[in-house]
């Protein structure tokens, strides 16, 4: 399989480097006229997983002066999926820079085969001013933990 240029290795490597994942069951209305999943719900699935991931890492508080918001997302499709099929959706922090982060994601099947897989590059900002504001190195050591 020819993979995306965002998976730099080997992809069972790229693989074994995740260990956090959200699961999701693929419901009938997240799919389309053919009867396969709609391309969009891998997004959905996508920003649920990563808010979990965020939860985890303690960066969802409400009380927080930042955000982050979504820059630039990509999702590569691997295999059909069919309604009712059960997904784990993998989230990772590839990349951290000054204000941004780049996560990567991989969605597989009950048999562990990969259906789906996504980067997304988020900018940290303030909520006031809409201006970008630099991680803390508690946080850059956080996101890459």
């Amino acid at each position: 399989m020819k993979l995306p240029a965002y998976i730099d290795r080997p992809f069972e490597q790229w693989r074994a480097s995740f260990s956090f994942y959200d699961e999701v069951s693929v419901r009938f209305s997240e799919t389309d006229m053919f009867g396969h999943m709609n391309n969009v719900t891998p997004f959905i699935y996508f920003e649920e997983a990563r808010i979990s991931y965020f939860k985890k890492l303690h960066m969802m508080n409400e009380n927080r002066e930042t955000m982050t918001v979504v820059a630039s997302q990509q999702c590569d499709y691997l295999r059909q999926v069919m309604p009712y099929e059960a997904l784990r959706i993998f989230v990772k922090t590839s990349a951290v820079g000054n204000a941004s982060l780049t996560l990567h994601y991989l969605g597989e099947n009950q048999e562990g085969e990969p259906c789906f897989t996504g980067s997304v590059v988020m900018v940290q900002i303030s909520k006031k001013s809409g201006k970008a504001v630099s991680w803390t190195e508690d946080e850059k050591a956080n996101l890459l933990a």
